[in-house]
């Protein structure tokens, strides 16, 4: 019964692959060939090749949920589209594909292929969204879907920030944080996020080793995240300290309020060499009372550890990574409070 089944899933697939190829390389014959500096004036008629082999995939494996065959489905087809366009000297907008094939990794929870190919689509679709900013596939319901999930994780973990400042954080002042990022920023920031809430699931059903250091790598990743977003939106250079040093010096304009010189005499505490003395200084920071100097602090301290000398087997550190992940998006909201990001 089990071999039966198998293969009647594959023949079925099978079929499906057919179905959708053939509609694809007839949608390509008929279709005119797309000039990215001289788009279509009907936005539709850049998918107008591809519609058909698309709606095969909808209305069944993704109808389905079968988001592992949608991906194989979808990677077949844009090779086949790739062929063809080498063989008959074409070219067509592939927003479309790669904004499937990226949604459907992105649903089995692959975070760096899946942004990747959204990525790509967004680059695709560039004469088109470049006028008109609306028709960017992170405006697309088939996008929005997976960073909404993202977004409610951030809101649940904003509670320090909203409590200690006093701050509406809610869904409308994170979209106009989102927007104020540059595309590669905002990809970087929900794509790090999107891999802490999944691994933290995993963490938290069973504790183990290899996970612990995946989501620290993570934190280190998102430490850097907002380094560099600082360095883009300001056109800055250097490191962390650098970078903020730069933003609240007195030429700078902004309120230097009492959390700069705390943050300065305390820094000393953001370089460890091992897990013990990470440990010692993560204390120490977590126990300042100026709210904004111990944000700061953190996201240095983490972001400047080295993974290699990473002891996963610290139990301080991992029963409050969730504490540390919480400060460091309080100082990705402070930060965009004090107009830096």
């Amino acid at each position: 019964m089990i071999i039966k089944t198998a293969h009647d899933i594959q023949t079925n697939l099978d079929f499906i692959i057919r179905s959708g190829v053939g509609l694809l390389r007839e949608g390509m014959r008929k279709a005119r060939k797309f000039d990215p500096d001289n788009p279509f004036e009907n936005y539709g008629e850049k998918n107008e090749y591809f519609n058909n082999a698309n709606n095969t995939c909808q209305f069944s494996l993704w109808k389905l949920r079968l988001y592992d065959l949608c991906e194989r489905y979808y990677a077949i087809l844009l090779r086949e589209i790739r062929e063809y366009e080498e063989n008959h000297d074409t070219n067509f907008n592939k927003g479309m594909v790669y904004a499937n094939l990226g949604v459907s990794q992105l649903a089995q929870g692959k975070i760096d292929e899946g942004f990747a190919n959204i990525l790509k689509a967004n680059i695709e679709d560039e004469p088109y969204h470049r006028a008109d900013p609306t028709k960017t596939v992170f405006k697309s319901p088939l996008y929005i879907q997976f960073e909404e999930v993202t977004e409610g994780f951030i809101l649940r973990h904003s509670d320090l920030y909203r409590k200690e400042e006093s701050a509406p954080i809610d869904k409308a002042f994170l979209d106009t944080s989102l927007s104020s990022l540059d595309t590669d920023s905002h990809v970087l920031f929900i794509s790090v996020v999107e891999k802490i809430r999944r691994t933290l699931e995993v963490l938290k059903d069973k504790d183990n080793r290899f996970t612990r250091l995946q989501i620290f790598l993570c934190l280190q990743d998102l430490c850097l995240s907002i380094e560099n977003t600082l360095k883009k939106k300001n056109s800055l250079t250097g490191m962390l300290k650098a970078l903020l040093d730069s933003l609240f010096s007195s030429a700078s304009g902004r309120l230097r309020l009492p959390w700069k010189p705390v943050f300065d005499n305390n820094y000393r505490f953001t370089s460890s060499n091992n897990a013990t003395q990470f440990e010692s200084n993560l204390r120490r920071i977590l126990a300042i009372g100026d709210n904004t100097a111990r944000r700061l602090l953190i996201c240095c301290a983490v972001r400047n550890f080295s993974s290699h000398n990473l002891d996963v087997g610290n139990d301080y550190v991992f029963k409050n990574i969730e504490l540390i992940f919480d400060n460091i998006l309080s100082s990705i909201f402070f930060l965009h409070d004090s107009g830096c990001i």
